[in-house]
């Protein structure tokens, strides 16, 4: 789920409303999904608002998994702007503009901040921050001279005498700004972040040593330091943003208004209304399955939806029979996305899931690779390349021919010409017709 924290901070970070007046019976056809109090309408939202949304976070993301991501961006997206139009129409009952309105139940006072301070100390401490100047050098004997000259004509006039005289003493220098405690290296924080009155600080390593000039260090030990800090604006601005945040919330509770979405998407909208994942097994469960544990006939994000949350509370060997009927289900109606073939291999290993289950990771590997981030992805790309050598050797005449093709887009992509060349040739000569389309 981590990618789907990463799309809701992104989601709150847009901060887009989309305001409308309350719905008229006229233009009912037009909702997709609606806010509804007492069983009147008083709000909703198109496709069109819907799909404007999402490609935001298909612009900065890419292309979403068809069944296990989609559904789950488009809930948020739904959530995101029937809250926008609740607000909207809380704001008109009070007559302010949409910001005055939050403005006026977002504030948080200094004492807020103050408390806030005082139950997270040890926690904020973690992020004090420093601002400096440093300069490497290959011996400790010359750091020491630099170091005395520092302190004698400052840590610029040093520099430049340095460089000037002994240039090739000189390692390196440069500045930081704002560096966090919780991103030093340990071999300096204790260097850093020690309280001293010395601004001029030194430190040798195996590599090299440092010269350093402490310009401000700001451990945020105290309150003052906090709110003299740029945290201190960020945690005010997250603060301000919880606090509407839990208004709206207990308006829609006061107010007793329900978000009524399409039935499809009722799984995924509980979801990313953080239901429990145990509570939407167990609520969602007979409009799947039949009491026999038959799959019913339902749409195929209902049923990603439901082995999600299956997935989300580790229920898999508890419904172990439903949980590998819906992925079934989902392979056999067509989907076969990287990420529905990944769980079918969990039970199915018969050879034409195997390979198309290494052809898709060949294609997501491939992106890695052209990347340059083939590091992060070695240990698959190794399986990849030793399962489809072994699905080259198939009796199948189209496995086989297959599991060459990607056995040369790899190599070739890996920059192994000599292998790329020998796997090519060999489908060549077992297929002359093959097409493998040029994909530079």
């Amino acid at each position: 789920m981590e990618r789907y924290f990463k799309i809701l901070s992104l989601l709150l970070a847009v901060g887009i409303f989309f305001f409308s007046s309350l719905a008229l019976a006229s233009n009912l056809q037009n909702f997709v999904a609606y806010l509804e109090k007492s069983g009147d309408i008083i709000a909703g939202i198109s496709q069109e608002e819907i799909d404007e949304m999402y490609q935001l976070y298909e612009q900065y993301y890419g292309l979403f998994d068809p069944l296990f991501e989609k559904p789950y961006v488009e809930a948020l997206v739904m959530k995101k702007l029937l809250e926008d139009k609740f607000i909207g129409y809380l704001s008109s009952a009070e007559g302010l503009s949409p910001e005055d309105f939050k403005s006026s139940h977002s504030n948080v006072s200094e004492a807020d901040m103050k408390e806030y301070y005082e139950n997270n100390r040890e926690q904020i401490q973690k992020e004090a921050f420093i601002d400096f100047d440093y300069a490497a050098f290959e011996t400790e004997e010359i750091a020491k001279e630099f170091y005395k000259r520092v302190i004698e004509v400052g840590f610029e006039k040093a520099v430049q005498e340095f460089s000037e005289a002994s240039p090739s003493e000189l390692l390196s220098t440069d500045t930081y700004l704002g560096l966090k405690k919780s991103e030093t290296n340990e071999a300096f924080v204790d260097v850093l972040f020690a309280p001293s009155e010395k601004p001029v600080r030194m430190h040798t390593t195996d590599n090299a040593s440092f010269v350093f000039y402490i310009k401000n260090l700001n451990d945020l030990s105290t309150f003052e330091k906090f709110k003299s800090s740029p945290m201190y604006e960020e945690v005010m601005s997250s603060l301000s943003e919880n606090k509407f945040q839990k208004y709206v919330e207990e308006k829609i509770s006061t107010e007793s208004i329900k978000f009524i979405v399409p039935s499809q998407y009722a799984i995924w909208f509980d979801m990313v209304q953080n239901v429990p994942a145990e509570k939407l097994v167990e609520k969602y469960y007979s409009s799947l399955f039949d009491k026999s544990g038959n799959l019913l006939s339902v749409e195929p994000i209902e049923i990603s939806g439901f082995i999600t949350a299956i997935e989300d509370a580790k229920l898999d060997e508890q419904y172990k029979k439903e949980y590998e009927l819906a992925i079934k289900k989902l392979y056999d109606m067509g989907y076969k996305s990287f990420l529905v073939l990944a769980r079918l291999r969990n039970f199915d290993n018969s050879e034409n899931v195997v390979l198309e289950y290494n052809v898709e990771l060949a294609k997501i590997l491939i992106g890695y690779i052209k990347k340059g981030d083939t590091l992060s992805v070695l240990q698959y790309i190794y399986s990849n390349l030793s399962e489809l050598e072994e699905l080259s050797n198939s009796k199948n005449p189209e496995v086989r021919q297959k599991a060459l093709e990607y056995l040369y887009r790899m190599n070739k992509v890996l920059g192994d010409e000599e292998s790329s060349k020998k796997y090519l040739e060999q489908l060549y000569q077992e297929n002359p017709n093959y097409k493998v389309e040029d994909d530079e």
